[in-house]
């Protein structure tokens, strides 16, 4: 099993960070109110229910400064500056971007236990530093849902489980316990040429078609033992990169302190089979559940 515990890297080549696409409709940032286009803008990371404001020695973006802007037991980290969304055509400096978001919503998280990110270039505009105000007013009309919603994720961490799989030592495997497939591979390698053919051709629809079953068991087995270590679940598509095995299985998967052993156990146990490894990143904050 490897792991990516620090996290960055897991976003570091996205163009934004916050909830994902599907989730759009329920995220917090999808009902902060983005005002026009003028001159002055304040850019907000996450919320969180802490009693803050001013100063918290946080650098985010660029360079800038982070601040806290309070409403009774709800506060928002934002910096100051214009209203025009961050845009570069290098990937690289927009890499960096999402990083220095991701590593301010980090830091609250561990400082207050729970928050819900913002997405990535989401800036509230006002005309006459008015964004405050605007921003304010937001945490002020939705403070009953966000505070539900903080409360739900309370000391609850992201992390992603991904299980990849060994192609060729899996279809060995198949053949080894099945004398069919043993048969067949035996007449693959003797035989005259005509008959070696075939029966290679037969071998390999065999072996992909049971090879398949078997990855698929294995990984439904793993789904449902691994469910019972976590208090929520979003199956994410499979992302395959060159020179990796497969993947097979891609899981944000939202665990408490109290669970995360029993995860742990699960995860040593899959990767401790054949053929098979996972790679474990996190703790992150709840961008897929926010």
């Amino acid at each position: 099993m490897s792991s990516a515990g620090d996290g960055p890297q897991a976003l570091a080549g996205s163009s934004s960070a916050g909830c994902p696409a599907q989730d759009a409709a329920d995220c917090p940032s999808s009902r902060v109110p983005k005002l026009g286009d003028p001159t002055e803008g304040c850019y907000v990371y996450c919320v969180g229910r802490a009693k803050e404001e001013g100063a918290l020695g946080l650098t985010g973006i660029d360079g800038k400064k982070v601040r806290a802007l309070g409403v009774g037991d709800l506060c928002a980290l934002v910096h100051d500056g214009a209203s025009k969304p961050y845009s570069s055509r290098d990937p690289k400096v927009v890499a960096d971007w999402v990083l220095a978001h991701h590593h301010v919503v980090e830091a609250a998280w561990r400082r207050w236990g729970a928050v819900l990110p913002i997405t990535f270039n989401t800036i509230i505009a006002g005309d006459g530093g008015k964004a405050h105000e605007n921003l304010r007013r937001w945490l002020q009309d939705e403070r009953e849902r966000l505070e539900g919603r903080l409360h739900a994720l309370h000391n609850l961490a992201e992390y992603g489980v991904q299980v990849f799989c060994d192609p060729g030592v899996i279809a060995r495997e198949v053949a080894d316990a099945n004398p069919e497939l043993h048969a067949l591979r035996e007449r693959a390698i003797s035989g005259s040429r005509g008959a070696v053919y075939l029966s290679r051709r037969q071998l390999e629809r065999a072996l992909q078609r049971d090879s398949q079953v078997r990855i698929s068991q294995e990984v439904e087995a793993f789904y449902r033992r691994v469910t019972s270590c976590m208090a929520r679940v979003h199956v994410e598509p499979v992302k395959d990169a060159p020179g990796e095995r497969p993947m097979v299985m891609n899981l944000a998967c939202l665990v408490s302190r109290e669970q995360y052993p029993g995860l742990e156990a699960e995860l040593h146990q899959m990767s401790a089979r054949e053929g098979f490894s996972v790679r474990l990143v996190g703790p992150l904050p709840p961008y897929s559940f926010c």
